[in-house]
């Protein structure tokens, strides 16, 4: 068995995303880490998965996720800032609607990101967020999630 883990920053995570991970990570028992400040309950209940409650400070699930993670676990996140501390630590980070994220492709939404806040602060423009989660967004994660999952070993040949 593959003693590699999956963690998500929960906050943030649609249910549906939350639903594929768990039911992959029951089919190839892989232990899956909730971090949050605030209880994000299981849909499916296995001693393979575990909420960590975070204190209510800003970053402290991030935090958490960064201190504990290993180099051949996986991440799942939307959150850039704590995508990018992840790749630096050289750890395989995907969103929710399945970027699998480089050092290249963290740089670039930086930027597009500071780009949006700044034009926001000028009044130049609403400050960029998230378009509403589709069914295409939900199979690109799906897809990129389990290629993830094989490239990582995870499942046996």
């Amino acid at each position: 068995m593959n003693k590699s883990r999956i963690f998500v920053d929960a906050d943030n995570c649609p249910v549906q995303v939350r639903e594929i991970i768990l039911n992959k990570a029951l089919e190839l028992k892989i232990e899956v880490i909730y971090a949050a400040n605030h209880n994000i309950p299981f849909s499916i209940e296995s001693p393979l998965f575990k909420m960590q409650l975070c204190p209510e400070r800003k970053n402290a699930a991030d935090d958490y996720i960064v201190e504990n993670i290993l180099e051949n676990d996986i991440a799942v996140t939307k959150d850039i800032p704590l995508a990018q501390r992840l790749i630096d630590k050289n750890i395989s980070v995907i969103n929710d609607r399945g970027t699998l994220f480089d050092q290249k492709k963290i740089q670039y939404l930086l930027e597009e990101r500071e780009l949006s806040m700044q034009m926001a602060a000028l009044g130049l423009r609403k400050a960029a967020g998230w378009s509403a989660f589709s069914k295409k967004d939900l199979a690109s994660f799906s897809k990129t999630f389990n290629n993830l999952l094989w490239e990582k070993g995870f499942y046996k040949n």
